[in-house]
């Protein structure tokens, strides 16, 4: 699985439950594993999240918006 190149209008914070992501943001790659925590900026620019993992990864997400905002934007 790997997402379309997105912005988010709102900070998330994202924890990774099982598996593991290739998050990939211009030339800036990161990855990141079960247990691993991440902040998701609405500062940060276009990128996109590829699990890498051998089983479907799953992960739980914070929002910080109001009703109505979209957590994510394809560009």
């Amino acid at each position: 699985m790997k997402t379309p190149i997105h912005t988010h209008p709102s900070p998330m914070l994202i924890h990774v439950t099982r598996g593991r992501l290739k998050h990939v943001r211009g030339e800036e790659i990161n990855f990141f594993k079960a247990g691993d925590a991440f902040i998701e900026s609405n500062n940060g620019g276009s990128h996109y999240v590829k699990n890498v993992g051998k089983k479907p990864a799953i992960l739980q997400v914070g929002v910080v918006s109001v009703v109505g905002m979209p957590t994510a934007i394809n560009d």
